[in-house]
């Protein structure tokens, strides 16, 4: 009797078990349904975005109505056609449920590794990076992918006035649809520039200074809702990454940089309501932008 109550009980408990494994691969709601962070970074998506296997080399970008995802990642469970190495991944969220992960299509076809996303404030244009001369290491250009009736299109460079023969690096897209990246100076380091978008072009690119430049290495730089704030990532010998955040003024200055408790990758991204802070660790992680309004100074409050 006590051996027939216990093989029962371990079939149901098999059976729920099971059944916890059928639910938990539909993925449903905003940010595919994940418990949300507090202070504390979190795992991202852990098995889904975040895989073990894998080599994730981005945050996770949502679009500005949260309805589409797309991440970076070197995929070690299925063999990458050779030389390909990471390559730009996506979900989609369709009637409430998202989409498995798939390799982006617009993406097909393209030989070299494929990184950076970055949404256009209105969610219409997603710019990519990637080296259009797989025979030149040094020269990443930043392409354009246009939102259609029947999804993305093909990938187009950006514009001439900003790919060059150097190594551009994609950071943020402002309000207004100008682009903040970096350039290597073919000097020790790289140089954080701006190209305006004014009536449908970008313009020659403008050097940008403090806060967004500084004598260390800037990995990622991402603007704060209606940009009263910026975050930078920043690594110093290439060996500490650290995560300051620097306040607008009400004269359109910035104040100094001010150090965060965190410590983040070569990724920024945040949630289309800027309550989340996506970034790269050993894997695609989040944080709540509490911390934003913890560190701003009084006097800017």
């Amino acid at each position: 009797m006590v051996r027939a109550i216990g093989c029962t009980l371990l079939l149901l408990c098999a059976l729920w078990t099971l059944s916890l494994a059928d639910d938990s691969a539909v993925l449903e709601g905003p940010y595919l349904g994940q418990r949300l962070p507090g202070s504390y970074p979190q795992m991202f998506a852990r098995d889904t975005i975040s895989v073990a296997e894998n080599f994730e080399h981005s945050a996770a970008v949502f679009s500005p109505d949260g309805a589409e995802v797309f991440w970076v990642t070197n995929v070690n469970s299925y063999a990458s056609p050779p030389g390909q190495g990471s390559r730009l991944h996506h979900m989609v969220l369709v009637n409430g449920v998202w989409t498995a992960p798939e390799v982006a299509p617009f993406t097909e076809g393209i030989a070299v590794p494929v990184d950076r996303p970055v949404f256009s404030p209105d969610g219409t244009r997603l710019y990519v990076e990637y080296s259009s001369n797989p025979s030149a290491e040094s020269d990443n250009d930043i392409y354009v992918c246009e939102r259609t009736d029947g999804g993305w299109s093909s990938p187009e460079p950006v514009s001439p006035v900003i790919n060059s023969s150097a190594m551009e690096r994609l950071h943020c897209v402002t309000s207004d649809g100008s682009m903040i990246f970096t350039r290597d100076l073919m000097t020790s380091r790289e140089a954080v520039f701006i190209s305006r978008f004014l009536d449908g072009a970008f313009t020659e690119p403008e050097q940008l200074g403090a806060p967004f430049d500084s004598d260390d290495n800037e990995l990622a730089i991402v603007l704060g809702p209606g940009e009263s704030y910026v975050l930078i990532a920043t690594t110093r010998g290439g060996m500490t990454d650290e995560l300051y955040v620097s306040y607008r003024q009400p004269d359109g200055s910035w104040t100094d940089r001010i150090r965060t408790p965190y410590e983040c990758g070569g990724f920024l991204s945040l949630s289309p309501d800027g309550e989340y802070l996506f970034f790269l660790g050993d894997g695609i992680f989040w944080v709540d932008t509490s911390f934003v309004e913890d560190l701003r100074p009084e006097d800017q409050m």
